[in-house]
């Protein structure tokens, strides 16, 4: 894997115990697809787990979602 289909962000210190995303580009009939691969633990034990069952995780789906489509219409000039 080659930084040109490949690059990651990952943090060192921060309010998450860990936090990994990942992003993955390939070309298919002209057009370039990227998929985040999101890893993350939450501090706090189980109290950690259950704020990310409740509400985090969906809340970072929707902020992935919602950066991409913005990423996008940077990337293609709309």
């Amino acid at each position: 894997m080659t930084f040109d289909d490949y690059f990651v962000d990952e943090m060192e210190e921060g309010k998450f115990k860990t936090f990994k995303h990942e992003h993955f580009f390939k070309e298919i009939n002209g057009v370039t697809i990227m998929t985040d691969q999101l890893h993350y633990e939450t501090p706090f034990g189980i109290i950690g787990k259950l704020f990310d069952t409740l509400f985090l995780k969906k809340h970072l789906i929707y902020f992935l979602l919602e950066r991409n489509k913005t990423l996008k219409k940077i990337a293609e000039n709309k």
